[in-house]
């Protein structure tokens, strides 16, 4: 009851409307952006493949969760900013100065948006991406297999598989088998061959991407036009194989990455690893799936001084500076994880460290929170940069 005091509830309340309506529009936007880069290979399904609706809406759905874990934080202190910097140019954190109001209690919503950002983070890295990507990955392969059937085409020339056409003459659906086949490649330039058999099927190989043909007495003619030599050699049994991966936007190896585990396939992973460089990889996915997401608890301490001391800069301002944090964060990320590696630091150690020095930073510049000051933050920046070239001079 005291905290409530101290700032009146209905500006809680107003800060708190104001900060989930730049938050959620933040978040849609930001990770809209990154998920276009995945868009634009999943559209060539659409318009080539002809695969439906309902597969992209998944692949788009199941995409989602690996970019959360940047976004979430990152629209958490761009709704932060820009808020309090709003309130600033409108002189509403003037009038909270001159009620006496100690603006440290803006911590109390600010805090709980942060916590409730936090544990979101949290369930996604633990729970959602794990479970997704593996949805992703099942998903597109079966999305790939639509778009690439040949067992169930039978009588045309099917040209799915660039640089390859593939007739059947007669499909058993029941049996999987395949009768009348004709198959020509020309893949490689300078390599012309065509394979006939009577019979045979077709497998692919989920975790690789590799899909067999399996065909029994025929034929293989092959012209190569470099030495212009020309072979035809008859079989009873034969295995043409092709890899598919490129046909699948992002796919290859199915094999998951140490950032879509869970804890537990982690601790299986470092169980098996191999190498000291390796182990330590995943030693440092572990505490990441923890340290990302805390990251949010740690932009409060800056984002509140930032955004009261912002002045009349503008909007723009204010998503320039969460860029520019947010770039300065992840660069100590890589820093820190490069640094222990070399130093052979503990894991837990050098995940934390880039929040500690984000607090760190937010807790110096709160000392001067309540002071009122006539200089805004770029301002300070330029006298610095003007200072440090008189001192080369």
């Amino acid at each position: 009851m005291k905290l409530l005091k101290k700032i009146p509830l209905k500006f809680n309340i107003y800060l708190l409307k104001e900060l989930s309506y730049i938050l959620l529009l933040s978040l849609g936007i930001l990770t809209f952006i990154l998920v276009l880069s995945r868009l634009s290979k999943i559209a060539d399904l659409v318009i080539n493949k002809g695969v439906g609706l309902q597969d992209i809406f998944a692949l788009v759905l199941f995409s989602i969760p690996p970019y959360l874990t940047f976004t979430l934080p990152m629209a958490f202190l761009l709704s932060v900013i820009v808020v309090l910097g709003r309130l600033s140019t409108e002189n509403e954190i003037l009038v909270l100065k001159a009620s006496g109001v100690n603006l440290k209690w803006l911590f109390v919503p600010i805090a709980f948006v942060g916590l409730i950002v936090t544990i979101c983070g949290l369930f996604n890295t633990n729970v959602l991406l794990p479970r997704f990507s593996g949805l992703f990955k099942q998903t597109l392969i079966d999305v790939v297999k639509k778009g690439i059937s040949v067992d169930d085409k039978e009588g045309i020339f099917n040209d799915t598989i660039p640089g390859v056409v593939i007739y059947i003459n007669k499909v058993d659906t029941a049996k999987r088998s395949l009768s009348g086949i004709v198959v020509s490649d020309d893949r490689d330039k300078n390599i012309k061959q065509t394979i006939s058999a009577s019979k045979g099927f077709v497998h692919i190989n989920p975790e690789t991407f590799e899909l067999n043909f399996v065909l029994d007495n025929g034929t293989l003619h092959r012209w190569e036009k470099a030495t212009d030599t020309y072979r035809s050699v008859s079989f009873q049994n034969y295995t043409f194989a092709m890899n598919l991966s490129s046909m699948a936007p992002g796919a290859g190896v199915t094999r998951k990455l140490a950032y879509e585990m869970d804890h537990k396939e982690l601790k299986a992973a470092l169980v098996t690893a191999t190498s000291e460089s390796d182990r330590y990889d995943l030693l440092l996915e572990i505490y990441k799936k923890v340290s990302l997401p805390l990251s949010s608890l740690a932009f409060i301490m800056l984002t509140i001084p930032l955004g009261v001391k912002r002045k009349v800069e503008g909007k723009i301002s204010g998503m320039l500076y969460s860029l520019l944090i947010f770039i300065f964060y992840y660069i100590l990320i890589a820093i820190t994880d490069g640094l222990g590696k070399n130093i052979h630091a503990p894991p837990i150690i050098i995940t934390f460290l880039p929040n500690a020095v984000i607090a760190a930073m937010g807790i110096y510049l709160l000392r001067n929170l309540n002071r009122e000051e006539h200089v805004t933050i770029s301002q300070r920046l330029k006298y610095l940069w003007v200072y440090c070239l008189e001192k080369t001079k």
